[in-house]
């Protein structure tokens, strides 16, 4: 596995791999090892957990400690990146978790704020520079999502980099508004800003590095082409392949997530539709996965709007 430290060490396609559950609501370790072993024949740049798809909010300190184990054991005899989300409810839990990561050769860390109360700026401030004392060693990419309350903007990414230049070395932009894309990246070149599937064709022709993907977990090969036509500036040909996943989304997912499976839920749904990732569908208590009339509809809807994986959805779904 390549340890990622510095910013030039981000781009391209990165995989958020989701949690597997077994029946009895354990991590399943044989399909994380499964798994890494798809992303890396797939030929993704880097694979991370523990973000939203990862269902980070359902896993105490032990079991979070199980997987990092599990994972970057699963990873060790690859060449693709390795990141780690330790996203938590407060700053000791988060360097808790940092100090996991470290502990097992992971430096790269996605960093949402604590995310049940509004931090102030002062306190945000004083966040970081605690971060910094306490795990010096790690890594920081900061995970900009409204779900931290605090978003932060092109000023705060300035300061960031000025007062931190080792830590902070890239972001998850989570926003699709390019205004404020374009705000967070002026000015921090030198960091590696990185958005999600929903706008990362536009976004990389205004200097974004990469895709933190959820796609790549339905259809890898394809995620790639895209992201390999905007590295090489084939804008044309990547932004149609962006306006179809986007109408897919629109058509399709939209009014599942309108009621209520959201994150690494649908998300779970959506890598059902293909037989990439060894992984059953289940999701931690209390949140519950997609019902099949949801998915019998997603599955409809990817067979009009991806007809050419038409035969692999349905000879998954008579295995099912």
């Amino acid at each position: 596995m390549r340890d990622i430290r510095d910013a030039s060490q981000l781009n391209g396609l990165w995989a958020a791999m989701p949690t597997p559950w077994t029946v009895d609501d354990r991590i399943d370790e044989n399909a994380v090892r499964t798994n890494v072993e798809r992303y890396a024949a797939a030929g993704v740049d880097g694979v991370y957990t523990t973000d939203s798809d990862g269902e980070f909010y359902a896993l105490e300190l032990a079991e979070f400690t199980q997987l990092i184990q599990l994972f970057s054991k699963a990873m060790i005899d690859t060449a693709l990146g390795i990141q780690v989300g330790v996203t938590w409810t407060n700053t000791r839990g988060i360097i808790d978790r940092m100090k996991v990561c470290l502990d097992h050769g992971i430096s790269a860390m996605h960093i949402c704020f604590p995310y049940w109360m509004p931090m102030r700026r002062d306190e945000m401030k004083a966040f970081w520079e605690t971060l910094a004392e306490e795990v010096p060693e790690a890594r920081w990419i900061h995970y900009n999502s409204m779900r931290g309350h605090l978003v932060l903007n092109g000023g705060d990414y300035r300061w960031l980099k000025q007062t931190y230049p080792e830590q902070f070395i890239g972001t998850k932009l989570c926003t699709s508004n390019l205004v404020d894309l374009t705000d967070c990246m002026r000015g921090t070149e030198d960091v590696a800003h990185f958005v999600t599937d929903f706008v990362v064709v536009p976004a990389m022709a205004m200097g974004a590095k990469g895709c933190y993907s959820f796609w790549v977990n339905t259809l890898p090969q394809w995620m790639l082409e895209m992201i390999n036509l905007a590295q090489a500036g084939e804008w044309q040909r990547a932004l149609q392949m962006q306006k179809r996943f986007l109408d897919w989304e629109n058509e399709v997912v939209a009014p599942v997530a309108a009621q209520g499976y959201l994150h690494g839920i649908i998300g779970k749904a959506r890598g059902e539709l293909m037989p990439f990732l060894d992984d059953n569908g289940r999701t931690r208590s209390p949140y519950t996965p997609v019902p099949e009339r949801l998915k019998q509809a997603m599955r409809e809807g990817f067979e009009k709007a991806w007809p050419e994986y038409a035969g692999e959805t349905a000879a998954l779904s008579q295995v099912k």
